[in-house]
């Protein structure tokens, strides 16, 4: 008897334990269309880096890890810096813009060999 329900036991927990797990979808992000400010002689395909922006929550997927990689957020409007930092090997960077105002801003990314600006609203 025990030997049959032991395995029906752990089976209960485990279906238990998936019902209850799931992926946030992000509905409302908006991704940022990134544009190349290099000019560089490319004997690859370019990879671009994909970059969300969900409420106030900046999301950026360099699809690869780089060595360095400097992000720099200004004022559309005056060209104030906002927000900056300079990060190393990684792959994804997020920035939680929760305490700026309202507006149009500009995203900088600087890696080793290449730089994207992109646009995008606060909401």
């Amino acid at each position: 008897m025990k030997a049959k329900f032991l395995p029906f036991l752990l089976l209960t927990v485990l279906l238990q334990v998936s019902m209850f797990s799931f992926a946030h979808e992000m509905i409302s992000a908006r991704q940022i269309r990134l544009k190349n400010k290099t000019e560089v002689q490319h004997r690859s395909i370019p990879v671009t880096p994909d970059a969300f922006i969900e409420n106030s929550l900046l999301s950026i997927d360099l699809l690869s890890t780089v060595p360095t990689v400097a992000v720099t957020i200004k004022d559309a409007e005056t060209g104030e810096v906002v927000y900056t930092s300079t990060d190393l090997n990684v792959d994804k960077v997020y920035i939680d813009l929760a305490g700026e105002e309202k507006g149009k801003y500009t995203l900088e990314i600087q890696l080793p060999k290449e730089a994207f600006i992109g646009d995008f609203e606060l909401d």
